[in-house]
């Protein structure tokens, strides 16, 4: 990741989170492979400076599911935390680990911390509103925002709908020493922004596999609305440096990628050139689509 990429994402990402996903790193490197387009004026405020959200686990430690899914995994071993009852974690203990699993996605983060706290873990657990595609996976990093290695996850058997590897619980070593900050992707209430997102044509999100690329702003204007969509806003620039945020373009411009904000809302990347037919093929196949 560039420095560059870098100063791109932080011109047109939403509210500041954690790090950036790699449909981010794809979605920066995807403007500035896009031939130049005509400089419009910034509709964001002055000195409005943010960040993508997110870093998808490419460790299996990153990655926790918290659907309902959670509930289902079930284990005979005893619950730790001093709420064994109406407690937002379940937590058992098996082959030298805490096994975790949440319960409760509404929970104040108070109460995630105090049962680990119980268990002499120095870990931090908090809630971050995500796009379809990550809801349940979660980053664990230390104070020096490095990944926690020490922690792993079992996944779900069987395919995966979504980014990541469909985990269904997290282990933490008993004994754990060290000092780690858990952040655990929920779904958004409805006019909540995502401070967690990936491309809008990742594994779970809603255009995954739909050829939307190089088609015009009207075609995919339609396209988003028959999947319940619409648009928020455009990204558009000549360069990582250049990139702005505006309100409309033309509806001749061609479609090169996007994302969510919040439920139901999309940003396109938008230019008056189509992508190189060679960076589409190279899009399709990253996403697994034939």
């Amino acid at each position: 990741m560039t420095h560059d990429v870098d100063r791109v994402v932080a011109a047109i990402a939403p509210d500041p989170g954690p790090g950036l996903v790699p449909g981010a790193h794809d979605l920066m490197r995807e403007i500035m492979d896009s031939s130049p387009a005509p400089a419009l004026q910034p509709t964001v405020e002055s000195g409005r400076r943010r960040r993508m959200g997110w870093r998808i686990a490419v460790p299996a430690v990153a990655v926790l599911a918290a659907s309902v899914t959670v509930l289902g995994w079930t284990s005979a071993l005893p619950v730790f935390g001093p709420e064994p009852v109406a407690a937002a974690l379940e937590i058992t203990q098996k082959d030298g680990y805490y096994v975790i699993q949440v319960n409760d996605l509404r929970a104040d983060p108070a109460k995630y911390q105090a049962q680990l706290k119980a268990l002499g873990l120095d870990v931090s657990l908090r809630l971050v509103p995500a796009s379809p595609g990550l809801v349940g996976n979660l980053f664990a990093t230390t104070p020096t925002n490095e990944v926690v290695e020490e922690f792993k996850t079992i996944d779900r058997p069987g395919p995966c709908d979504k980014v990541g590897n469909c985990p269904i619980g997290l282990k933490i070593p008993v004994g754990y020493k060290g000092t780690a900050l858990v952040d655990l992707n929920r779904d958004a209430e409805p006019g909540e922004k995502y401070d967690a997102f990936t491309g809008f044509d990742a594994k779970g999100e809603p255009m995954h596999c739909v050829p939307y690329v190089n088609k015009k702003v009207g075609e995919v204007r339609t396209i988003l609305a028959e999947r319940g969509l619409s648009i928020e806003g455009f990204a558009t620039g000549k360069s990582p440096d250049d990139v702005k945020e505006v309100a409309t373009v033309p509806d001749s411009w061609y479609v090169t990628s996007g994302f969510l904000v919040m439920p139901g809302k999309a940003k396109l990347v938008a230019g008056s050139e189509p992508k190189p037919d060679h960076l589409v093929k190279m899009q399709w196949r990253k996403q697994g689509c034939s």
